[in-house]
């Protein structure tokens, strides 16, 4: 996935206060709202603290397939936006 799109994704997470679900190659994980503010982008990676500085989770930019801007369930419940791409 082209790393200014994830940056866009991730800043927009960030400002909206939003949790961010990730799914690469291997698993699909949740960054919670109060952990989106340590995430990194890197030139070929992103990186997260979770779980109170506990935890660091890096994941190669190559292997994200999806990103979503999970936002707060006020209208219907599994409203999200989300960013993927495919490749050949």
């Amino acid at each position: 996935m082209d790393r200014a799109l994830i940056q866009k994704v991730v800043d927009e997470a960030k400002s909206e206060e939003a949790n961010l679900v990730i799914w690469d190659r291997r698993d699909t994980f949740t960054v919670e709202q109060d952990d989106v503010g340590d995430l990194e982008v890197g030139d070929d990676h992103l990186r997260v603290k979770m779980q109170d500085g506990r935890v660091t989770v890096y994941v190669e930019l190559d292997e994200i397939y999806k990103l979503v801007v999970e936002r707060e369930r006020a209208r219907r419940s599994g409203a999200r936006a989300g960013f993927g791409a495919a490749s050949s």
